[in-house]
């Protein structure tokens, strides 16, 4: 049986996941990912065992080589279940262009500041080198995702001619820009902890209310 933990075996490079057949095959599996997860994200990969995680989510390391033949395959698949099941904010093109943009906002910025995310993404670029499909995927789920549902948003205000904007790209670049850069920087160097509810309400609005206004017709 292979042991848990190389990065040579055809399913550290992406595997071939058989899902459970059972509920309770279902339950077990779910369990298995919900504590390593739990302690991913606590510890980083590398001070993860597979003891660890068998210890907190019960069962045996029979039960969990049948789920993930190696450390690496259940490493993605806790990354995986974290960016998929994520509920992410939308744009309503039915809605006034202020109140979508602070709501789409304020609610991505919920999520990009709360506590798991920010342990998700110190685990992320700690471990960029040694899984770097993750870190793209990371991206392509998260950051460049939410860009061009708000890229598409400026699409539609740009062709009914309802704001300035010559290039929807460009303005929402901008937009994310002034919302995040700032708070980014403080927590990534400084180790500063994530802003109140009500300093992300302040500058979200603030933010939006001067991004319209440089662009009002």
């Amino acid at each position: 049986m292979t042991e848990l933990g190389g990065s040579n075996d055809k399913h550290a490079r992406g595997g071939s996941f058989v899902p459970p057949k059972s509920s309770r095959g279902h339950a077990r599996r779910e369990r298995i990912l919900s504590a390593a997860t739990e302690l991913f994200l606590e510890n980083g990969y590398g001070g993860t065992s597979i003891d660890a995680i068998i210890e907190r989510s019960g069962g045996s390391k029979a039960t969990l080589y049948s789920y993930f033949s190696v450390k690496d395959e259940l490493f993605r698949a806790v990354i995986d279940a974290i960016v998929s099941h994520r509920d992410e904010p939308e744009l309503d093109p039915g809605s006034d262009i202020r109140a979508a943009l602070v709501n789409f906002n304020l609610r991505r910025m919920a999520i990009v500041f709360s506590s798991q995310h920010r342990a998700l993404l110190r685990l992320i670029v700690g471990e960029r080198e040694r899984f770097p499909d993750i870190a793209r995927m990371y991206y392509e789920r998260g950051p460049k995702r939410s860009r061009e549902f708000l890229t598409e948003y400026m699409t539609m205000l740009k062709n009914g001619d309802l704001l300035a904007i010559e290039d929807p790209a460009e303005s929402a670049e901008f937009l994310i820009g002034m919302l995040y850069f700032e708070w980014y920087l403080t927590q990534l160097y400084l180790g500063e902890g994530p802003p109140s509810r009500e300093a992300m309400q302040q500058r979200t609005e603030r933010v939006v209310d001067r991004f319209m206004e440089a662009l009002q017709k």
